[in-house]
């Protein structure tokens, strides 16, 4: 399956909330900034990377929103754009865009709890934490995976570069969260059904889609979701647990019919 475009897809998630956006008017606005960009960046390396990123985050103004990181506002990208804050996965795909246009290689990195931004420089590379606009060291990598309190340590895996498929499918992931913390039940399925046209082989949406259809009492597609997920993953360690709400769900299905 072919690779996604972040931006197109990018431009998909933010329809949900915007219908009526217009894509076209938002590349134009990344195509300005990086206009904007390329009379104060020149060249390659280490200098140009650091150049860029004095107009990004100086310049420009783009920051973290700490005061309010769970705004869905944060991750449409129409809305980065124009408002100058976001989060960390969103700033560092507009600022990949940007850098793309003006010749420079930069790359999403899915980290652990905090996307960052990778530039090769010839032999060595700058990682970048595009919220806080810092330039970061294996060990400031290393105290972000701290803070995460995941008990992970600290590898290289952690700073391969990230597909658009991963990129796209980490967007949506957190606006369900975002979303399911409201209660809203509905947009959320939407996100987990948009996850599903990117990762059609993944079984995990069908779970999650399924728990979602249950608390909304669409009992039936619950349940065939839930079938679909024991069939794509007949080792899961959680299929014990996945059976017996198939079970609850024909008996309930059962009495109602």
């Amino acid at each position: 399956m072919a690779e996604p475009d972040v931006f197109d897809g990018a431009m998909r998630i933010a329809r949900v909330e915007y219908p009526a956006l217009d894509a076209d008017r938002t590349r134009a606005a990344i195509d300005e900034l990086a206009r904007r960009a390329a009379e104060k960046v020149e060249g390659q390396g280490r200098r140009a990377v650091l150049r860029l990123n004095a107009f990004f985050f100086d310049e420009l103004g783009f920051h973290g929103n700490a005061d309010d990181y769970y705004d869905p506002r944060n991750s449409y990208l129409n809305d980065v754009i124009d408002r100058r804050t976001g989060i960390p996965i969103t700033l560092s795909t507009v600022y990949c865009e940007i850098a793309r246009r003006v010749g420079l290689p930069a790359y999403g990195v899915g980290f652990p709890g905090h996307f960052l931004v990778k530039c090769p420089t010839g032999r060595s590379e700058i990682l970048l934490d595009c919220f806080s606009g810092r330039v970061l060291t294996r060990d400031d990598c290393r105290e972000l995976l701290d803070s995460m309190q995941t008990g992970a340590a600290l590898s290289e895996e952690m700073f391969a570069i990230a597909s658009p498929r991963d990129i796209l499918s980490r967007m949506l992931n957190n606006l369900r969260r975002i979303h399911e913390e409201r209660g809203d039940l509905a947009r959320t399925i939407r996100w987990v059904e948009l996850d599903m046209e990117l990762r059609p082989g993944d079984p995990d949406n069908y779970r999650e889609r399924g728990i979602l259809l249950a608390q909304t009492e669409d009992f039936g597609k619950a349940l065939a979701d839930f079938e679909r997920y024991a069939r794509l993953a007949p080792d899961a360690p959680d299929l014990p647990k996945v059976r017996e709400q198939i079970k609850l769900l024909g008996k309930l299905l059962s009495h109602l019919n």
